[in-house]
């Protein structure tokens, strides 16, 4: 039975389709049967994964699958990769299924756990990649999600934007046991113990720790330029330099945040 992981925020520019390619791809190299959704206009994720996937038309990505009025099979439109990864991939009108699904009322709030129910058995992990905003589509991926994962860099302002993506799962789902915010982009000379630790950006981190703190996840994704480089050239950072720091620290992720 597959267990569900939602990468969600309500902000765009967090590094969340970032750590959900890379979660997967880890995830997949361990030997298990991984699914990645993507539900973004962006399609960030998408693009790493498939090369022609900026040229699909609508009805062959999952935009077929989750709009109201066409609803088809969503093991119809999973593309195998090279990377050991499935990909569903998203759509550049994305946004118009978020506002069909809004309009079509409780038939539409539960439309993607339909199109999972068959597809549960395949997979060891799924791993859904939302838009960056709190909308019918989110909606969708966070109430069938088993783990809620929310990337935030150390700054107020994403701050703010992930305590309202928090109280809007606790809203959703009752509880936020499996809601987990992870520090992204994040230089480690301003953690604890690092030489700027007591500067202003620093001292946000000791905030961060007190506004989340159960939620917060130990595990801090670094900021790379080897992240960088490789989106640059289509590739994960796995493909790029696989012995790198990041490389490292987010296996480390994944160990402690995905196959918990």
């Amino acid at each position: 039975m597959a267990r569900i992981l939602a990468f969600t925020n309500n902000k765009g520019g967090t590094g969340k389709s970032t750590l959900c390619v890379h979660a997967a791809q880890l995830t997949a190299q361990r030997g298990y049967r991984v699914l990645l959704i993507d539900l973004t206009s962006q399609a960030t994720a998408s693009s790493l994964y498939l090369e022609e996937a900026g040229s699909l038309p609508a009805p062959e990505t999952v935009w077929a699958s989750l709009h109201p009025q066409h609803q088809r099979p969503l093991e119809e439109v999973i593309y195998c990769t090279d990377k050991g990864v499935d990909v569903a991939p998203s759509h550049s009108t994305m946004a118009e299924v978020a506002a069909q699904l809004a309009a079509a009322g409780e038939m539409g709030q539960n439309l993607l756990q339909r199109q999972l129910d068959p597809l549960l058995q395949d997979y060891d992990f799924i791993f859904l990649d939302t838009p960056g905003e709190l909308n019918a589509l989110t909606a969708n991926a966070l109430r069938v999600a088993q783990r809620v994962l929310i990337p935030t860099r150390l700054n107020r302002a994403d701050f703010s934007c992930t305590e309202v993506t928090l109280r809007y799962i606790e809203a959703l789902k009752g509880q936020l046991s499996q809601a987990r915010a992870i520090l992204t982009m994040l230089d480690d000379r301003y953690l604890p113990g690092g030489i700027w630790s007591g500067s202003h950006t620093g001292q946000l981190y000791v905030q961060a720790q007190q506004i989340f703190a159960d939620v917060l996840s130990p595990v801090t994704i670094p900021d790379s330029s080897d992240l960088r480089i490789a989106f640059d050239y289509g590739l994960t950072v796995m493909d790029y330099r696989p012995g790198s720091a990041v490389c490292q620290r987010l296996l480390q992720f994944v160990e402690r945040e995905v196959l918990l």
